[in-house]
Formats: C-alpha cells, sequence, structure tokens
C-alpha cells in the first residue's frame, strides 16, 4: 500500500512541476544516449578519474532484481574526454563481463597513487578488486590480495587504525540469511588484506544496503553508519585503533520508511557533520539529523526544510550547488524528478527545483565537473521501472562556477615529540563535492624549517574527508605545519599554521597566521595552533587560516632537511554514501 500511495503522490508532484517551472534551473539534460542505450539495473554509480588524464570518468555496476533474486549484468566504464563526451571502454577491466554487482568503492590500496577498485558480489560469488597498472588498465587480483566472497551491497574503503593505508569494510546479509553483519579487512600497506575478527560489533542491523564512514564525533578518526533497507540504522564509533562500539543510541530517527543512500555533511557551518537519511521524515520525505559535536543526533527536519514533496527516494547528495561556500542537499527520486534543497548557510533548506520535469526512477546519482567548466554537472543511475536510461545532466549559468577554495583543518598533534618519531598529521577537507575516493583534491602537508620552505608531503585520503601525511621529528629544529588542499579547478586553500619543535629547543620562535590571527610562541617539545583558531586541532581557514592560491610544486630542497624529513604516508577523502535497491 505504501508505494501505490507514495507514487500517487509522486504524480501530483510531477503535475506541479509541470505546471510551475521554477526559476532556478541548475541543470540541464544532455539530450541523446550519451551513457549508451544500456537497459540494466543501475543501483549506484562513481565519477572517478580512473586513467588519471584529469577528467572524471563513470562507473556503472549493474544488477537486476530486488533484494531476494540478484540478476547478473553487464559492468560498464565510461571514459570522459574531459568534455563530457563518453566512450565505454571494457578493456580498461581486461573485457566485458557481467555479474549481480550493486555497490563499488574506489581506492588508492597500494600506495602507488592511482586508482583501484572493488566491487563485491550480491549472490554469493567471489568478489573483484580491480588494481591499476596505470592510465586505467586494470587486473583483477582479488585471489591473491583478499579471497573474498560475499553477499553486500554496501562496502568503504577506510583507513580505521591511522596507519595510512585504505583498509576495507564490507556489509553483509544481502539477498541471503547470513548471521555476519560486516567484515573488516585490514591492509598490510601494499594492497594485501586479511580479516580482522573482534573489531566490529556483533548485534546490529540485517538488511543492510549502504554504508557509510565519516568522522561523527569529531576526534579526527572515522566512524560507521550502516543504512538498514527497513530497519533504524546503526552508528559504530571508532576508538582510534579500529576497534568499533554501537553508539545507535546517538541517532535521533526512528528508522521509519524504506531508505537507500543517507550522507553527510555539515549543514550548519558548526565544524560536525550531521545526517541526511531519505525517506525517514514526514510522509517519506528526508529527515536531517543534526550532530552535537559529540555524535549525538537530533530530528530538525519540521525546523529546517521548507517545500520538500513527499516522494519516493533513493538518496541525498551534499554539494554546494551555488557556490555560497554551505552545503545544499540533492534529492535522489525515484518516483518523481532530481530536486534541489538550497541552504541559507545556516542549515535551512528550501526547495527550488533545479532539475528538469523528467519523471524516471533514479537509483543513484554522482555530481562533479564532467566538461572542465568549473560548474557542477550530474549523472543518474536508473533502474525498476521506465526506459532504465542512465542520463547526464550539465550546469546551467544557475550552477555557479567553483572559485571557493576548499576549507582545510589540521587535526591535534601530540604535545611532545620524541627524537626520530614519525608524527601523523590529519586534516580535514571540505571541498563542493569532494566524491569518496579522494582523487578530487590534491592534499598536501607544507613545512617551513628554521623559516625556510621544505619539499611539500602529499597526503593521501583516508576516508570520509580526512587525509593524513607524516613528519619525522629532530632534537632542536623548529617546524612550521600547513594543511593544504588544491581542487580540480585549481582553487587552493590552507589551514592555519602549526608550529611544533623537537625536544631540545629551548624556544622556537613565533609565527602569525596569514588572516590576521594571533601570534603564539612554541617552546620545546611543544605544538601550538597560529592564526587565532583553536590551538588543538590548528585552526581553521575562518579563524586565521589562509585560503589562498597557489600552485601546489613541491618547493626546493635545502641543505638542512636532514634536521626535519617530510613524506607521504596517506591520503584523501569526502563524504559520500552509497544508494542500493531495492526490497519489499
Amino acid at each position: 500500500m505504501r508505494k501505490s500511495l507514495v507514487f500517487g503522490s509522486a504524480l501530483v508532484w510531477s503535475a506541479m512541476v509541470t505546471a510551475h517551472a521554477f526559476a532556478f534551473e541548475a541543470f540541464k539534460e544532455v539530450t541523446g544516449n550519451p551513457l549508451g542505450a544500456a537497459s540494466e539495473w543501475t543501483n549506484y554509480l562513481r565519477l572517478d578519474d580512473l586513467d588519471g588524464d584529469g577528467d572524471l570518468d563513470v562507473i556503472v555496476p549493474n544488477c537486476g532484481g530486488f533484494f531476494s533474486s540478484p540478476v547478473a549484468q553487464p559492468f560498464r566504464v565510461y571514459k570522459n574526454d574531459g568534455k563530457a563526451t563518453f566512450t565505454e571502454s571494457p578493456e580498461l577491466l581486461g573485457g566485458a563481463f557481467s555479474a549481480a554487482i550493486r555497490v563499488v568503492d574506489v581506492g588508492d590500496i597500494d600506495g602507488d597513487g592511482d586508482l583501484d577498485i572493488f566491487a563485491p558480489s550480491a549472490s554469493g560469488a567471489p568478489d573483484r578488486l580491480f588494481v591499476n597498472g596505470g592510465k586505467g588498465a586494470f587486473i583483477d587480483e582479488a585471489k591473491i590480495r583478499i579471497g573474498s566472497m560475499s553477499h553486500s551491497a554496501g562496502v568503504r574503503f577506510v583507513d580505521v587504525e591511522a596507519d595510512g593505508d585504505l583498509d576495507l569494510l564490507v556489509a553483509g546479509g544481502y539477498a541471503a540469511s547470513e548471521p555476519v553483519l560486516a567484515r573488516l579487512y585490514l591492509n598490510d600497506g601494499k594492497g594485501v588484506f586479511t580479516e580482522a575478527l573482534g573489531k566490529l560489533p556483533s548485534q546490529g542491523p540485517q538488511d543492510i544496503d549502504d554504508v557509510d564512514v565519516f568522522d561523527a564525533d569529531r576526534d579526527f578518526d572515522l566512524d560507521v553508519l550502516l543504512n538498514s533497507h527497513g530497519g533504524k540504522p546503526a552508528l559504530w564509533l571508532n576508538d582510534g585503533n579500529g576497534a568499533f562500539t554501537d553508539a545507535t543510541v546517538g541517532l535521533g530517527t526512528n528508522g521509519d520508511g524504506l531508505k537507500y543512500g543517507p550522507t553527510s555533511c555539515d549543514v550548519d557551518g558548526d565544524g560536525d557533520l550531521d545526517l541526511w537519511i531519505d525517506n525517514t521524515g514526514p510522509d517519506y520525505t528526508e529527515a536531517l539529523l543534526i550532530n552535537d559535536g559529540k555524535g549525538v543526533f537530533v530530528d530538525e527536519t519540521s525546523a529546517r526544510v521548507t517545500g520538500n514533496p513527499s516522494s519516493d527516494d533513493n538518496g541525498v547528495v551534499c554539494a554546494d550547488v551555488d557556490v555560497d561556500g554551505d552545503f545544499d542537499a540533492i534529492v535522489v527520486a525515484l518516483s518523481g524528478t532530481e530536486r534541489v534543497l538550497l541552504n541559507d548557510g545556516k542549515g535551512h533548506f528550501t526547495h527550488v527545483g533545479g532539475f528538469p520535469p523528467i519523471g524516471d526512477s533514479t537509483l543513484w546519482l554522482d555530481a562533479g565537473d564532467l566538461n572542465g567548466d568549473g560548474r557542477l554537472d550530474a549523472v543518474t543511475g536508473q533502474g525498476e521501472s521506465g526506459d532504465l536510461k542512465n542520463r547526464v545532466y550539465l550546469g546551467t549559468g544557475d550552477n555557479a562556477v567553483d572559485t571557493r577554495a576548499p576549507e582545510v583543518v589540521m587535526g591535534p598533534l601530540p604535545a611532545m615529540f620524541v627524537d626520530g618519531q614519525s608524527v601523523t598529521v590529519r586534516m580535514r577537507v571540505t571541498d563542493r563535492a569532494l566524491g569518496d575516493s579522494g582523487s578530487r583534491v590534491r592534499a598536501e602537508l607544507r613545512v617551513t624549517v628554521d623559516g625556510v620552505a621544505a619539499p611539500s608531503t602529499a597526503a593521501r585520503f583516508v576516508g570520509g574527508d580526512l587525509y593524513q601525511a607524516s613528519v619525522i621529528a629532530t632534537p632542536g629544529v623548529a617546524v612550521l605545519l600547513e594543511a593544504c588542499a588544491t581542487d580540480m579547478q585549481g582553487n587552493s586553500g590552507c589551514s592555519a599554521k602549526t608550529m611544533v619543535t623537537g625536544p631540545g629547543s629551548a624556544t622556537a620562535g613565533t609565527s602569525t597566521g596569514a588572516g590576521g590571527g594571533a601570534s603564539a610562541s612554541a617552546t620545546s617539545g611543544t605544538a601550538q595552533g597560529v592564526g587565532g583558531g583553536d590551538p588543538s586541532v590548528g585552526g581553521s581557514a575562518e579563524d586565521g587560516g589562509c585560503s589562498c592560491s597557489v600552485d601546489g610544486r613541491a618547493r626546493g630542497s635545502r641543505g638542512w632537511l636532514g634536521g626535519w624529513v617530510a613524506f607521504a604516508l596517506v591520503g584523501l577523502r569526502r563524504r559520500r554514501q552509497v544508494s542500493l535497491r531495492r526490497g519489499a
């Protein structure tokens, strides 16, 4: 009965859209068949730079049928020429193949700087792990690197131990009665995975159709949201060493409604990540859960969201559509038209249209700049009903050109350094639409030793919106650290600067962060934020960090570099979510 009611309301909604065209139309459909005329169920898709040429390609896993009966369909990848013209390229994955794959994740598992792909089976067949040999030429090495077989519709690469490599969390229980809720596989740093036992809660939701990783309590480690198709989602908090505790009691939702694609982003600008959960608000609208900063969420939908129509939806995507510095929401609609909810900057949202009135059955959407014009574009995946034609939308004049620098916050540093100790630096990066693999932003740690710039240290994506790098301390040397990020449009931003010293230095001197923040003196064995921000976290762009334009090139090396050595350990991210379909 629920579906008939929802589809009835969707027909009324479509008629309303036709009768009243919104003045704000940020996306325009590309006509024809830009991704071919395939008629598969695309439950999920990704925009990632597979071949390293600087533009976003399209990854399209397909799986027919509902939860009880997944059906193998072709797995498709499309290369972008940089102008949003796509060519299907099965040779990238070693040739065409079909499998029941509802979701993938993409990340650099072996530290070689390119993106790899994990594609779990929804039907209990062997999982696939495509390792990139460079320029997008992939080889399935699952048998020798992980050897797993799953019934999974949710997966996420995430560094759970802060050791700088991407581990793997694979949800279980899809299309099969399976007692294991999820499995955690630890990476040896070279892309070989071993299952870790006893680190995940043994109790939790069944029917998992989505996995998100995000820093729920803002302690700079990555927590987990497991979405249940028909029940309450689960929140697992990380202790920083990869062991998780069930904190579901802190989720401010009862889980009513069939839901598929939650997402996390800071909607109210207070520095913590809030949650959108599709179909769980009043009358199958989206629920907006506001974080108190410690991973406890309160449902504030009725006070914060205006005009969002009732519709059977499949997810929410956070993106700054109008480039005003806050996250808007793009709702992925199964029974109506995709739509934009604009943020007023304080976490209050108004429905403004945004998409042409096409009433297709969208199962997922990813957004990013496809043609290099600086505007946000989108690709939708279709399934269940209609013509099942995946669609490409390009940004219009209402969709502003991205000229905003990423915002970067450096994580806390230890109070005392030991000679020769490797010190991990995590950084939080916020940008217009980060994606889920970290490849849309180049993050780095800039190092200044006794006033002279050292070569920058590349940071690696570690999941969520976090990146990581490391430095090594040496006695008596004062070092100024600054975390920076550059997006695909060349916009660059930096955190507040932090002065650190190794043991043996009486006084390391002072520094003032760009932006007029207060100066600070760093004494032996201490780390202090500079620039008016909280010294424990190094501040942010708003509280004294710079948001400047840089060329991103490594600085020339100096003879004193033996004093401090900066080297890349870890990496990037964003927020993302997984949208899947579809059960009872």
